[in-house]
């Protein structure tokens, strides 16, 4: 009898796909917004900061070392500080921090653990995207962009490529949960195309699709016979999870 091939998962509450590029470049233009009222720095009449800085100052302090639920505690302290009550600007700082700094904990737990597999084959989901895009938005906020594909990875793989209502995803007129059954379905026939014998297979993708029974989104209908894993077992592939990274604000931010 065959042996199973395996195809090894990360899944992440924000996936390193194109979406991210999307949402991190809204972010950070909210941000530079925010730029057109300079923030006082407590004390220091002077001293004047823009939001950028303050969302730069809040990531240092929740990614100090490591992530903790007092560091959490810390950065968010520091955005209500800034605000100095100013409501909207308030949500608009917390909305921007959590999205980017969910989207700096996935990529980096997600990098690590794609470089310690050292995988052959990458498969993300999404189209391809320029880095440079997603590396611009990690730089604005003071953060060292991370890696796409990790050295030992001879060919990276986009699963929505060729998916047509991608589009309507990326442009924002139906969920990236819309159409899964028939996207993930889509995802199995590339990786079937893409699967050879040599070396390790891994794949980054969404909790909600490639471990759902995780995900917040567990509850949406999906029949059993139409989730990746199954999907994969039909053709002879087996899915294993080796990291699942929630999202840092639920986390810490409890």
């Amino acid at each position: 009898m065959d042996e199973p091939k395996i195809l090894y998962a990360v899944a992440e509450s924000c996936p390193f796909d194109s979406l991210l590029v999307r949402e991190m470049r809204r972010a950070v233009d909210a941000l530079l917004q925010l730029n057109l009222r300079r923030f006082r720095v407590p004390q220091q009449n002077l001293a004047k900061y823009s939001a950028l800085d303050i969302v730069k100052q809040a990531l240092e302090l929740l990614f100090e070392f490591s992530p903790s639920a007092k560091n959490y505690r810390e950065a968010m302290r520091t955005l209500r500080v800034y605000a100095e009550d100013d409501g909207e600007m308030l949500t608009t700082l917390q909305s921007s921090f959590r999205l980017i700094a969910n989207a700096v904990y996935n990529a980096y737990t997600g990098q690590r653990r794609a470089e310690s597999l050292e995988p052959h084959r990458l498969f993300l989901q999404g189209v391809h995207f320029d880095p440079s895009e997603l590396q611009k938005s990690f730089r604005f906020v003071g953060v060292r962009p991370p890696e796409v594909s990790p050295p030992s990875v001879q060919k990276t793989i986009f699963l929505d490529e060729g998916y047509e209502p991608y589009k309507e995803i990326l442009e924002g007129k139906i969920s990236d949960e819309a159409h899964n059954g028939d996207r993930l379905e889509h995802w199995t026939e590339i990786i079937l195309e893409n699967f050879d014998a040599n070396g390790r297979k891994l794949i980054r993708a969404g909790l909600n699709h490639v471990d759902p029974s995780t995900s917040l989104l567990r509850k949406l209908p999906l029949s059993k016979d139409r989730k990746l894993r199954t999907l994969l077992k039909k053709r002879k592939i087996e899915l294993q999870v080796i990291e699942r990274v929630a999202d840092v604000n639920q986390v810490f931010g409890k």
